[in-house]
Parts: structure tokens; sequence; C-alpha cells
């Protein structure tokens, strides 16, 4: 793979949010109206978070891409000499070499800021998606249904614990009055 092909997977992606942000961007911006008004809106806030978070992994992709074939260089380069020679002993020398090359190529890439940074943005807009979809769902889902959502258990959860504790305590002050 040359880097004319990886320079026409960045131009598509780069081509691909600008098409994103001409129509749909702009179509979630539109304010709603009606009955569903208020529904809608937060609906569409979704759409957003959603293309951040394909963006973003998408960039990852790319990256990883970017990486694979520096590892191929560094295997071809050091496996030039080896060419046209066969054998068990060669396969065995060639994989190591492969392994090797790879191995250091994807360590570099994965302990610089770089792939970080990247990590920190993906987990961001993952978490901001995760978040919506469990607002989403305790909302058109579990309220209307009459099911508990998440925040409500949350709630019972902290105040059996603090009911708990204080249960403790009491406990222990009338075994230490008895005493």
């Amino acid at each position: 793979m040359e880097d004319t092909d990886l320079e026409s997977t960045h131009e598509f992606l780069d081509l691909w949010v600008k098409a994103y942000e001409t129509t749909f961007g702009k179509i979630s911006e539109i304010p709603a109206i009606g009955p569903m008004r208020e529904k809608s809106e937060k609906m569409s806030k979704g759409l957003p978070l959603f293309f951040s978070l394909y963006s973003t992994w998408m960039d990852t992709v790319s990256d990883f891409q970017v990486i694979s074939v520096e590892a191929m260089k560094r295997m071809n380069t050091k496996t030039i000499s080896m060419e046209g020679k066969t054998g068990v002993e060669n396969y065995k020398e060639m994989y190591n070499v492969w392994m090797e090359s790879y191995s250091e190529t994807f360590k570099e890439f994965l302990k610089s800021g770089h792939f970080s940074s990247d990590m920190g943005k993906f987990m961001s807009h993952f978490l901001d998606v995760q978040k919506f979809n469990r607002e989403m769902l305790e909302e058109n889902y579990l309220k209307p249904s009459n099911l508990p959502t998440k925040s409500e258990i949350d709630e019972l959860n902290k105040e059996l614990y603090t009911l708990k504790k204080q249960v403790k305590e009491l406990s222990y002050k009338i075994n230490a009055a008895r005493d």
C-alpha cells in the first residue's frame, strides 16, 4: 500500500465530515415544532454525538492503517536480504523479523502522545453517547412503563446504605448501654 492510498483514505474521511456538516449537521440544528417538539429537540441532539463518536473512531482506524503500513515497510527492509532463500530456518527467521517489526512499531505508537490523545477523545465521545442513550432510554421507555431508572435505583441504594449505617450505629449504642 502506498502513501497515496493512505492520503485518499484521509481525503475521503475529510470529505465525509464536510458532507455531514453541510447536510445532516444543518438539519439537526433546525428547531422542532408541534406537540412532540421537546422530545424531537432532545433526540436531535444525539445526532452530533453519534457523528463525533463515529468520526473519532474513523480517525483512529486511519491511524492504525498508517501504523500497519509503517510496520510492513520496516519488515520489508529487514527481510530484503532473505529474498529467494527457502527452508524451515529461513521461515522461522522471517516470522521472528515480522513479529519484532510489528511489535516495535505498535509499541512506539501506543506509547505516543498522539495515541493517548486519540483514545481520550474517543472515550469522551463514547461516554457522551452512552449518557445520551441512557437518558433517552429512561425518558422514552422506563418512565412511561413505570419502571425505575438508574438514577432512581442509585438514589435508593444510597438511602439503603445510609439506613444500614444508622442501624449499625444504633445497635452498637444499644449493646454498649446494656454492657
